[in-house]
């Protein structure tokens, strides 16, 4: 009973919201918000096309890439720094410099340094989403308790044995966790990129519905954009889910 209570507010909610959307956009004196059934509109008929739906795929593509070298590099980066002294007073500075900088600064050197195609983008989604995986490895990593060091060298388990078996099982959850926040960070940077690197793919689908004040495409565009971010985020919460429980079932 109480899951549907919280399923119908969050029906009625999101119909609020959408209500609300129609009222505002169907006024007369407003340009900058278009109706939401025009929009509707728009995204049905964006979906219907091949060329959305192929420029989707790319900017997708792009973001898996992007998305897959970081996860490797941020998990083993924080493992390193979480583990070692080198790690902590070499790597760390430079990735707490690195994640306060604005990504947005790093656009010129990608340009020069790895062009402004796909490889540039891949670039940028990977520094655009690494640092949250460091950052959550570093923390799991550093937050398992010592008594669980003190068990595995009561057994004389070796540094191989220490680390796999009870120091990256127990550092798990934050693992899984900044993984998972990668992903919407990876669908972000993959945009932006094509925003500001190069027009590309739905960015530049985007800037062209901007440049020609379509606003109903342009709102079509960004909310297709917001679905198959919450499509990515809930399959990636459904992915942590599982690993966490195999883990406790192990």
């Amino acid at each position: 009973m109480k899951v549907l209570a919280l399923r119908a507010v969050t029906v009625l909610s999101v119909a609020a919201v959408l209500l609300l959307w129609q009222w505002y956009g169907s006024k007369p004196d407003v340009f900058a918000v278009a109706p939401f059934t025009d929009v509707a509109r728009d995204l049905w008929e964006a979906i219907s096309e091949d060329g959305v739906l192929n420029a989707l795929g790319l900017t997708l593509l792009g973001a898996g890439v992007g998305y897959v070298i970081a996860a490797v590099l941020g998990v083993a980066i924080g493992f390193v720094i979480a583990v070692t002294s080198w790690g902590r007073n070499t790597l760390e500075p430079l990735v707490d410099a690195a994640y306060a900088t604005p990504m947005s600064l790093l656009i010129p050197i990608i340009g020069i340094y790895t062009g402004l195609g796909f490889r540039g983008r891949v670039f940028f989604i990977v520094f655009w989403c690494i640092f949250e995986i460091i950052m959550n490895t570093i923390e799991g990593v550093r937050g398992v308790p010592d008594s669980r060091y003190e068990l595995a060298r009561s057994f004389c388990a070796n540094r191989r044995t220490l680390y796999g078996r009870v120091v990256l099982p127990s550092a798990m959850p934050l693992i899984v966790s900044g993984l998972r926040l990668g992903v919407g960070r990876a669908l972000r940077g993959a945009v932006t990129a094509e925003l500001l690197l190069a027009a590309a793919n739905i960015g530049r689908l985007t800037l062209y519905a901007s440049s020609t004040f379509d606003v109903p495409r342009l709102l079509a565009l960004i909310l297709l954009v917001m679905l198959v971010g919450l499509v990515l985020m809930k399959l990636a919460a459904l992915v942590e889910r599982r690993i966490l429980r195999y883990q406790h079932q192990r």
